[in-house]
């Protein structure tokens, strides 16, 4: 898996709406890795109307780089999640083509370790999301577990990393004891070194006897100085290891900007992922980007023809012009306005970002 490109993630799972609620909260806990381009993300919401849905699904589980199963009755419960998507999750697992990631919604048998066993499980523990209070810290979690499978794909040394890491949880604890103790003798050999120099009878009869004692000094002194220096070394190395997720966001997204997008139906102003961008008879109305659906915060589109990117959601004052073929991650999606007192169409608009070729899927 390449580190040149965003890492998908595909969700898998049920048609409940609890399921799907759910999902929803993790995008916005996943929408920081989504704004920097680290990650896009792809759900069966997303596919456009005219489409067969079963070839479509196939082909997302085909490109996925991470597939998320949302574990719940319902899951269990479909046959086609069971019997077909965990078996072609699993397969692309064992071959290392994808990484499949468990996220435990609600309490179930653990019947679900029949179709994934040995795989990631989501919240730490396996404790439910629903047995977290509250539910962001069971996100909260589930996020900071996704980060570290992104990093884990992204990042050639990071097997290397973690294991220097877990040396240094071991080495440290033991490096300080260790100054301590030598601390400790240091000061003791020291007030017996200061009281021998002290005794003048000592020092008329013994005088080649202080060579060995400050020889002793001097190796207990060199040990301290290189106890610290290696502590120091583990400092250093920590310090450098530690993901910089703000580093790979600025090489591969720029600044934002907003776009009309085209127009639907849903004349009750609410926007659902996935719906189809009509094409009335306007041509100036057309859909602006491809695929031609109303797509979900942190997806990637084509601009299909040139538009203007605009400054603001008033889409006014104008940054500059995108091409046919550039590559945008969607941030969010908002309603313009009915674009006529009488027609049910709305307007919609997108605030974007443009991608590098790091953000291509």
């Amino acid at each position: 898996m390449s580190s040149t490109k965003a890492i998908k993630i595909l969700y898998c799972r049920s048609e409940s709406n609890d399921d799907e609620q759910m999902r929803q909260q993790l995008e916005e806990h996943l929408y920081g890795l989504r704004r920097n381009g680290v990650i896009v993300t792809w759900d069966k919401r997303m596919i456009s109307a005219g489409k067969e849905w079963e070839k479509e699904i196939k082909e997302q589980l085909q490109t996925a780089d991470i597939i998320l199963a949302l574990i719940s009755s319902k899951f269990i419960a479909s046959d086609y999640n069971w019997d077909v998507l965990a078996k072609q999750a699993m397969e692309r697992h064992r071959a290392g083509k994808a990484r499949v990631v468990l996220i435990l919604l609600r309490p179930v048998d653990n019947y679900w370790k029949v179709a994934f066993p040995n795989v990631k499980v989501l919240p730490k523990n396996g404790i439910p999301i629903t047995g977290w209070r509250p539910y962001d810290k069971a996100f909260a979690n589930i996020t900071k577990g996704i980060r570290e499978v992104v990093d884990e794909l992204t990042d050639p040394t990071f097997h290397i990393k973690k294991y220097f890491r877990r040396i240094r949880a071991v080495v440290k604890p033991v490096a300080k004891a260790f100054f301590k103790m030598v601390a400790i003798i240091v000061s003791v050999a020291g007030v017996i070194l200061y009281s021998l120099t002290k005794t003048s009878r000592y020092r008329r009869r013994n005088k080649n006897s202080m060579m060995p004692l400050l020889k002793m000094f001097l190796i207990i002194f060199g040990g301290i100085f290189l106890v610290s220096q290696i502590q120091n070394l583990l400092d250093f190395y920590s310090s450098k290891t530690k993901p910089n997720h703000t580093l790979v966001s600025n090489a591969k997204v720029n600044p934002t900007g907003w776009i009309w997008i085209g127009v639907t139906n849903n004349s009750s102003g609410r926007l659902h992922a996935g719906e189809r961008l009509l094409k009335p008879e306007n041509p100036d109305l057309f859909p602006s980007i491809e695929p031609s659906v109303v797509p979900s915060s942190g997806a990637v589109v084509n601009v299909k023809y040139k538009v203007n990117l605009r400054k603001d959601k008033s889409l006014t004052e104008q940054l500059g012009e995108l091409q046919k073929g550039d590559k945008l991650v969607i941030i969010k999606v908002e309603p313009i306005a009915k674009y006529s007192p009488n027609s049910p169409y709305i307007k919609l608009r997108a605030q974007v970002s443009k991608c590098n070729k790091t953000c291509e899927k």
